[in-house]
């Protein structure tokens, strides 16, 4: 309720303000719990005090009326769900039940459907510095034709639009023809690989149960030889964390030719309860340097660009949104097989509150508001948090938000927020660094 935080660092001690976003360094807790020494901190009038009850005000941004104009020309993104149908059977995946179910039929997105969304955002990306399609699945090269068929669409039907692309792939169907088809558009390449043989293999498997890792790895090497300045700058790993960052992970993927790694933290899907190895549910204690890996400390950096953002004037205020979070439909959508709009790939699709509308109508404004409104009514508890300036709280977060995931935000946003305080925030050279860092 006092929005407050003592900070400790290796060598240091912060208070930080979470109200007025401002920190101080102190010598000991003891400025903060001997009265003489707290009313001399505050003598210097820079300071309020943060002994006194306050709360934030929870408040979405945006008007209806903004958001009509946001819409109407500054969309950044279309995902394409090009089909549900995948040559993998990872464990871990999000349509494992589906594939589990026999009565279930695997949908494909149907020509009309891709181009329809891709008129969407043609037509309303007209002010957006970001105009980027992506291809999705299941395993999107399984419809290498119809990927083939949207570039082929909007080169003939919006000649003088140059969007950027992105294909997230299990890198199985990698061959030398998708990759010269991939350099020649030049698409940024997201793919799903977990590192050394015995992780890869683990869960990344085929439907009989052979392992993949020969087959992807082969794939990725002979794409980077192609070329490898191209496979350097357009190439990013999405690695799955199934029990903890070990050296063995980390030295694999720098290994695998030093491109930029989204670590995704392991989840269970229906299917996969019961039958996942409890040793993963183990966070090993082992401590990484990320310093040693040039991917993992830019990735490090990246994460502390909201810490820059706030503390540089670009963020700030007493009214917060928890996550900072995207405008649902702006940023990204997601179109799923059938033509509809969800907010993106992370959500589920069959939670009704995340449909913001449908190729055939375009997106609905009214339907955003109120996962908005639901948004903030969640959120009415963290009026109280000093960490929910910095929270990592998405929309795929909101109808499962509990104590637990409180906790480990706010242990969270405490080390980084530690590390950007000692670090970075008097090192000109990271300031400037991290100040120059893109996350669109």
């Amino acid at each position: 309720m006092y929005l407050s935080k003592i900070i400790k660092t290796g060598n240091k001690t912060y208070i930080y303000d979470a109200l007025n976003n401002n920190f101080a360094e102190i010598n000991s807790e003891e400025v903060i719990l001997n009265d003489a020494q707290y009313a001399k901190f505050l003598s210097s009038g820079t300071f309020r005090d943060i002994k006194k009850p306050c709360e934030f005000d929870v408040k979405y941004p945006f008007s209806k009326d903004e958001l009509i104009n946001m819409f109407a020309c500054r969309i950044k993104n279309m995902t394409l769900a090009l089909t549900e149908q995948c040559n993998l059977r990872c464990k871990y995946c999000g349509y494992m039940p589906k594939y589990m179910d026999t009565n279930y039929s695997l949908k494909q997105m149907p020509k009309e459907v891709a181009f329809k969304a891709i008129d969407i955002l043609m037509k309303n990306s007209q002010e957006s510095e970001v105009c980027n399609i992506g291809f999705y699945g299941g395993e999107p090269l399984l419809r290498l034709d119809l990927i083939k068929e949207c570039v082929r669409y909007i080169s003939e039907k919006y000649p003088f639009r140059k969007p950027s692309y992105d294909i997230t792939t299990n890198a199985v169907l990698l061959s030398d023809d998708v990759t010269d088809f991939i350099i020649e558009n030049h698409m940024k390449v997201v793919i799903s690989f977990d590192g050394p043989m015995e992780k890869q293999n683990k869960y990344r498997v085929y439907g009989s149960g052979k392992s993949s890792y020969e087959r992807v790895y082969g794939n990725i090497q002979a794409f980077y030889h192609k070329n490898p300045q191209f496979f350097r700058e357009n190439v990013v790993y999405n690695v799955v964390m199934y029990n903890g960052a070990s050296a063995e992970l980390f030295e694999s993927i720098d290994n695998l030719w030093i491109s930029d790694v989204n670590m995704i933290e392991l989840f269970q899907t229906e299917y996969f309860a019961n039958e996942r190895d409890k040793s993963d549910a183990i966070k090993k204690d082992e401590k990484i340097n990320v310093k040693a890996y040039d991917f993992a400390y830019k990735n490090m950096l990246k994460g502390m660009k909201k810490y820059y953002n706030s503390f540089n004037g670009q963020t700030g205020g007493n009214t917060i949104l928890p996550g900072g979070f995207c405008v649902p439909g702006i940023r990204k959508n997601f179109v799923t097989t059938d033509g509809k709009i969800i907010v993106c790939e992370k959500v589920d699709e069959s939670q009704q509150i995340f449909e913001i509308g449908n190729v055939y109508d375009g997106i609905d404004i009214d339907k955003i508001e109120r996962l908005v409104d639901k948004t903030i009514r969640r959120l009415e508890k963290c009026r109280h948090c000093w960490a929910a300036k910095f929270c990592r709280i998405c929309f795929k977060d909101i109808l499962n938000i509990n104590h637990d995931f409180c906790e480990k935000s706010r242990k969270e946003v405490e080390g980084e927020l530690g590390y950007y305080l000692e670090h970075i925030s008097n090192d000109r050279d990271l300031i400037n660094y991290v100040a120059n860092i893109s996350l669109i």
